[in-house]
């Protein structure tokens, strides 16, 4: 799963990086790719869905470039038949550490659960 979506950004030169991936400052838009919560669907603990978070940084002074980029990786998203966009997106807001904007775009990806 991970390597799908991880694959499928790189392929679309959107600068994906794992959780811890990224070290330093932001020069450039690049995106974080974070597995969140598996969550079993009422009555059953054989099916559920795992959430997924593309968190996106781009660099101080570039706000408008911000949505250009989000819509970039939704864009991308949606040729993975398997993710479901729940519609949860967080705000942007300043990262002050990696001199960034950031926001987070959720997704779902319905499975078997292992067990």
């Amino acid at each position: 799963m991970y390597k799908k979506i991880y694959s499928k950004l790189k392929e679309n030169k959107l600068n994906p990086y794992p959780i811890g991936g990224h070290r330093g400052e932001c020069k450039e838009d690049y995106c974080v790719i974070k597995e969140g919560t598996q969550v079993p669907t009422i009555n059953t603990n054989k099916l559920g869905y795992k959430r997924i978070d593309i968190i996106l940084f781009i660099p101080i002074g570039s706000y408008i470039e911000v949505e250009d980029y989000a819509k970039e990786i939704r864009k991308a998203m949606q040729e993975l038949k398997f993710l479901r966009k729940t519609g949860a997106e967080t705000p942007i807001v300043v990262d002050d550490e990696k001199k960034a904007y950031t926001m987070s775009i959720e997704y779902q990806v319905m499975k078997k659960l292992e067990g």
